[in-house]
């Protein structure tokens, strides 16, 4: 990053060298123009041409002295300026190829099982065993075709062409949700429940990925909470917005990791559990931001997590 800014400093100094240049030029030739007189009358002896070159002489030095704190400065400054402009593009090339080594490592396992698994089917002269080996190939064959899928959306712009927008309750996604995880929450001893009556709750939105990003989140928050606790859905409008909220009374989430846990890969027990390859809160807030709205956490160690999407309220 520093060498290419250095680059773009030198390139912009090179330029303002050369407009330097050219203006003492003019300023050469209109000083020597404004002496033209004085100058012919000493031509033509020694002395006088001896002026007229120490006047030269003079001029130029003086001109060069001018410019030196003025190329300094704008070399320093154009430095400045190529660093601020460099460090956003560096950070997303960075990004970009974090990004392609963790798809690579996370496309490598299922890889390695299905050559595994195939090889094994090959050789196997047990019937039975040949069908578990498929069986599994099978397996991590859709596992890698949902990975696939994940890689892709989150490949794509999260622009309000990504999904198809039509007018949408959240209060009905919330409903569907819970009808969806209920009976999850009863196997794990999970009080899971609606917060926010029935109000309704347009928006423009995608049903199907706004329930996707719901069902992550509570699906999430089943992970997180033990036997006893409780999860609640919520949905109000505010401001202008309607807020979806997903809260939980599990394990929380550690401040440290808050401005993380939305970026691909990341893997927090309290948020992705044991296997997932850690892209399904970022898809979520690619849903969000193709929807032209938020996604935010708050949560400590110990106290539980709350996600609150906001989208903007569908009044017409």
């Amino acid at each position: 990053m520093r060498a290419a800014a250095l680059r773009l400093a030198l390139w912009n100094a090179l330029a303002l060298l050369l407009v330097l240049a050219a203006a003492d030029a003019a300023f050469y030739v209109i000083a020597v123009g404004s002496q033209r007189d004085q100058l012919a009358e000493l031509a033509g002896t020694p002395i006088g041409d001896a002026a007229i070159r120490s006047f030269a002489r003079t001029l130029v030095i003086a001109m060069a002295l001018a410019n030196l704190p003025i190329l300094a400065l704008a070399a320093a400054a154009a430095y400045a300026l190529s660093l601020m402009a460099v460090a956003p593009l560096a950070a997303s090339l960075e990004r970009q190829r974090r990004f392609a080594a963790q798809a690579s490592h996370e496309l490598r396992t299922p890889i390695t099982v299905i050559a595994a698994e195939a090889e094994t089917a090959l050789r196997s002269g047990d019937q039975v065993e040949a069908r578990a080996a498929l069986a599994a190939i099978v397996e991590e064959a859709l596992r890698m075709g949902r990975l696939a899928g994940d890689l892709l959306t989150l490949a794509r712009p999260a622009g309000e062409s990504a999904v198809t927008l039509e007018p949408v309750d959240l209060q009905e996604v919330a409903a569907a949700t819970v009808r969806r995880f209920a009976e999850a929450a009863r196997a794990g001893g999970v009080s899971l429940a609606r917060d926010g009556g029935e109000q309704f709750a347009p928006v423009l939105g995608d049903r199907e990925r706004l329930l996707a990003l719901a069902g992550n989140l509570v699906a999430n928050a089943l992970r997180a909470t033990p036997a006893g606790g409780e999860i609640c859905i919520g949905v109000r409008a505010e401001g202008g917005q309607v807020l979806l909220e997903v809260r939980d009374t599990g394990r929380g989430i550690a401040r440290e990791h808050l401005g993380e846990i939305f970026e691909p890969f990341v893997r927090i027990d309290a948020v992705d559990g044991q296997g997932g390859a850690g892209l399904g809160l970022a898809i979520c807030r690619w849903i969000a931001a193709a929807h032209r709205g938020t996604l935010a956490a708050e949560s400590e160690t110990g106290a539980g997590a709350t996600f609150t999407l906001r989208l903007p309220l569908h009044t017409s």
